[in-house]
C-alpha cells in the first residue's frame, strides 16, 4: 500500500459540496486534487483565480462562517464548510461571472470612481449596495461567531530570526551557541518547507531555540525596536516581540511572469508546485511548462522525479503568452505549447516590506533607507534581486494586479498621460493596496512603469510599505492591549 493510502481521510464541504481529502493537506491543495481550481474571483471583472503561491487573493475564501480566510494555511478537518467569496447570488450560480464580459475601460479606477456612479439619493444607496458586491466586499462574520480579544504575548530575546529555511536555521542555530536567547519566526506549518520539498538535506533546529511557525511577521515599529507577528489560526493570539537584534532570513520569492494570462489558475511558483507534488502528492498538472530564469532545469528534474511529465523547460524571456480561459491551457514561447500548468523559478526578488518598514523615512514620499544597526540579512535575502522581464508594449489585459483586478491598459492610461509617480499611480488604481499588500505587485508596476518610459527600475522609488503586510484578527489585535503601549 502507497503512503498516500495509508493517510487518514476526512470529508470536509466546499460550496454545498462534500469533497474528500487526505489528514495533512491545506484545503487549496485538497480542492486542486479533487479538479476544483477556480477557488476564488478578481474583484471586478471577476476572472477566476486559483492556488498560486504568488497571490493571496486567489486563496481567500470564507471558512466556517469566517470571511477572507487563506486556503493554504488552513488544514482539512472532518465538517469543514469552505465556501467561495465575491459571488452572486451563490457560489453554485453566480451572476458575477458575466462581468468579465464588459468593457475593461468601464471598471478601470474601481467602480466607486465611476463617472456615472450616481452622486446622492436613493439611487446612491442603490448603487453603492450593489458596487459592494460587484467589487469583491466579503459578507461579514456569521453573527453566531462571538468576538472575545484573545490574548496575546510578549517576548523579549537577544536576537530574533524571521524565515525558517536554511538560512535563518543556521542563524538561529550559531546565535544560540553564542549564549544568546533566540526565536525563529516561520510563516510555514514547518521548517524549511521549501529546501525540504527541494530534496536538500537541513540541519535541525537547536532546542535552545523557540519557535514560532505558522506565524507571518507582520509589521515592525519603532525602528525595529518592536515586532508584531499573528499567527494563521485565529484562534491564536498575536505576539510583540522585544529583539534587542533582529535578523531578516525571509529568501527571495519567483515573481509571476509579465505576460497575459500570468493570473490563470494553474499558475505556479516554485514554492508551491513542490509542495503540492512533493507534501501532498498532488501533480500540479497533467503536462506542466517550466520557466526561470536559471533555476528551471534544476526545477523541472526534481518535479520529474516526483512524476510530474514536464513538456517545456525554458528562459521566461521567452515567454509570451499564458493562454486559456478558466485555467491555463497553452503557453506561447517561440511556438504554441499545449500544457495544462505553468511552473515560475525567477526572476527571484526580494519581498522588502519589513526592511522598508524599519527603514522609510519621508514627509512627502517615503523611502528606504539604510536597515538599522540592530538588523541584519542573510541567506538568499541578502542577494541582489533578479530583473523582472517587461516589454513596452504589453498587452492591456495583463494582469499586474490580481488582487485589485488592476491591468496594464488601466496603467498605460495613465502613464501615457504623464502620471509616472508610483504613489500616485497607486492610488488612481488600487495596484498593490489589496491582500498583496505591494508584493509581488509593485514588481510588476514598477517593470512595466519603467519599461512604458524609457528608464531602469531601480531609478524609481518604490510606493511606501506600512504595517500590517498581512491579516490580523480584531480579536488578536484587541488581545495586544496591554502589552503594547502606545507611542506618546
Amino acid at each position: 500500500m502507497s503512503h498516500d493510502n495509508q493517510q487518514a481521510e476526512v470529508t470536509f464541504l466546499w460550496n454545498g459540496a462534500p469533497i474528500r481529502a487526505r489528514q495533512g493537506d491545506c484545503v487549496a491543495a485538497a480542492l486542486w486534487r479533487a479538479g476544483i481550481t477556480t477557488l476564488a474571483r478578481s474583484r471586478k471583472i471577476h476572472r477566476p483565480l486559483g492556488y498560486s503561491g504568488s497571490y493571496p487573493t486567489g486563496v481567500l475564501a470564507r471558512v466556517n462562517g469566517r470571511p477572507n480566510v487563506r486556503l493554504d494555511q488552513v488544514s482539512v478537518q472532518d465538517g469543514l464548510v469552505v465556501e467561495m467569496q465575491n459571488t452572486w447570488p451563490s457560489p453554485r450560480f453566480d451572476l458575477l461571472k458575466l462581468a468579465q464580459f464588459l468593457p475593461p475601460k468601464l471598471v478601470y479606477g474601481g467602480f466607486e470612481h465611476g463617472a456615472w456612479m450616481p452622486k446622492t439619493g436613493p439611487a446612491y444607496r442603490f448603487a453603492e449596495r450593489a458596487m459592494a458586491n460587484l467589487a469583491g466586499v466579503a459578507r461579514p462574520a456569521d453573527v453566531t461567531i462571538q468576538p472575545s480579544p484573545i490574548p496575546g504575548e510578549r517576548v523579549a530575546v537577544d536576537c530574533l530570526v524571521v524565515g525558517g529555511g536554511p538560512a535563518g536555521i543556521s542563524e538561529a542555530n550559531r546565535r544560540a551557541r553564542l549564549g544568546e536567547t533566540v526565536a525563529l519566526v516561520t510563516r510555514g506549518d514547518r521548517l524549511a518547507r521549501f529546501a525540504t520539498a527541494a530534496g536538500a538535506a537541513v540541519e535541525p533546529l537547536s532546542p535552545q531555540v523557540r519557535l514560532f511557525a505558522g506565524m507571518e511577521l507582520f509589521g515592525v515599529y519603532r525602528d525595529g525596536a518592536l515586532m508584531v507577528g499573528a499567527p494563521h489560526d485565529n484562534r491564536r493570539g498575536a505576539v510583540a516581540f522585544d529583539p534587542r537584534g533582529t535578523v531578516l532570513a525571509t529568501g527571495r520569492r519567483s515573481i509571476p511572469p509579465l505576460v497575459r494570462g500570468n493570473q490563470l489558475p494553474g499558475v505556479f511558483d516554485a514554492h508551491s508546485a513542490l509542495q503540492l507534488a512533493a507534501v501532498h502528492r498532488v501533480m500540479p498538472g497533467r503536462r506542466v511548462s517550466v520557466v526561470g530564469t536559471g533555476a528551471e532545469t534544476e526545477l523541472a528534474d526534481r518535479l520529474v522525479s516526483l512524476g510530474v511529465d514536464v513538456v517545456h523547460r525554458g528562459p521566461v524571456e521567452e515567454l509570451v503568452e499564458i493562454t486559456g480561459r478558466s485555467r491555463v491551457t497553452a503557453i506561447r514561447a517561440g511556438a504554441e505549447i499545449r500544457c495544462d500548468a505553468v511552473v515560475h523559478a525567477g526572476p527571484w526578488r526580494i519581498d522588502p516590506s519589513l526592511g522598508f518598514q524599519a527603514s522609510g523615512e519621508g514627509m512627502f514620499q517615503m523611502l528606504a533607507r539604510p536597515l538599522p544597526d540592530t538588523m541584519s540579512v542573510v541567506g538568499a535575502a541578502a542577494l541582489d534581486n533578479e530583473r523582472v522581464h517587461a516589454r513596452k508594449h504589453l498587452h492591456p489585459g495583463t494582469l499586474i494586479c490580481p488582487c485589485m483586478d488592476v491591468t496594464a491598459g488601466e496603467l498605460y492610461c495613465h502613464i501615457d498621460e504623464g502620471e509616472t509617480d508610483p504613489e500616485v499611480l497607486k492610488r488612481l488604481t488600487s495596484c498593490g493596496m489589496g491582500t498583496c499588500q505591494g508584493f509581488p505587485c509593485w514588481e510588476h508596476m514598477l517593470a512595466l512603469l519603467a519599461a512604458r518610459i524609457g528608464v531602469e527600475p531601480e531609478a524609481i522609488a518604490r510606493p511606501t510599505h506600512r504595517p500590517p503586510r498581512r491579516s490580523i484578527t480584531v480579536a488578536q489585535a484587541a488581545g495586544l492591549a496591554a502589552l503594547v503601549e502606545p507611542d506618546r
